[in-house]
């Protein structure tokens, strides 16, 4: 199944702050998940589960594609036993008074991965939001 989604937030903090929550391990694991990213390309890393869905890993497997700081950030994501991995791209816009964060997640999946994506992004952008307010 295909699926190519787009959310879109806007944080009242400017675009360096929001790219150090994108690219910093320790914020990155408050608001996503225990990880050993470090930003650079062709860095794989991974994010460790809280608890595994069914049809899942116990971690989702990742590398950095392309970063273009501030503004700019693509991850391979693969979190199925099966297929390829997807592809998370982070754009970072500065608006007046904060910060558009735009994330698109592409790439084909099954139904239950769909679901799961759909509504997991949004709890996670949510939770950047808190990160950041408690950041300042």
């Amino acid at each position: 199944m295909k699926l190519d989604l787009l959310f879109e937030e806007f944080y009242p903090h400017p675009p360096d702050a929001v790219w150090r929550a994108l690219t910093d391990p320790a914020a990155l694991a408050t608001w996503m998940m225990p990880n050993d990213f470090e930003p650079q390309v062709g860095r794989r890393f991974s994010f460790k589960r809280e608890a595994t869905p069914p049809n899942t890993r116990g971690t989702i497997e990742c590398e950095v594609l392309a970063i273009e700081p501030p503004a700019r950030m693509v991850w391979s994501w693969l979190s199925t036993d099966e297929g390829a991995p997807n592809r998370v791209e982070f754009r970072l816009e500065p608006v007046t008074g904060g910060t558009r964060l735009i994330l698109t997640y592409t790439g084909e999946t099954d139904p239950y991965t769909v679901s799961r994506v759909t509504a997991g992004w949004p709890q996670r952008l949510a939770q950047l939001r808190v990160t950041l307010n408690e950041s300042q």
